[in-house]
């Protein structure tokens, strides 16, 4: 039986995973740091859009990718194809 919230922790341990959340909140840093700069959003609509764009943003970036390159071309293809492409492997290294 659980007797305190210590004993939680020992259980949640997994090896290969980290024991803080650490990495995840620096990830999403740069986003809230916009959102307080911009004082939030002007709506739901607002709110959803600039997640989304911050999602594939940070995952763009973490991939070793251009976030704005990538995006261009993204919206050159849906303006020639009327789709949007997958988002980008991170790229493999030659030789």
């Amino acid at each position: 039986m659980v007797k305190d919230g210590a004993d939680l922790l020992t259980f949640a341990e997994i090896p290969g995973v980290p024991a803080t959340n650490n990495r995840a909140e620096r990830e999403i840093r740069p986003a809230v740091l916009m959102r307080k700069a911009s004082y939030g959003n002007g709506s739901a609509q607002g709110a959803e859009t600039r997640a989304i764009l911050m999602s594939i943003y940070r995952t763009l970036k973490t991939r070793g990718l251009d976030p704005l390159a990538e995006t261009r071309g993204a919206l050159e293809t849906l303006a020639k194809t009327g789709t949007l492409p997958k988002l980008p492997d991170k790229p493999t290294s030659a030789g």
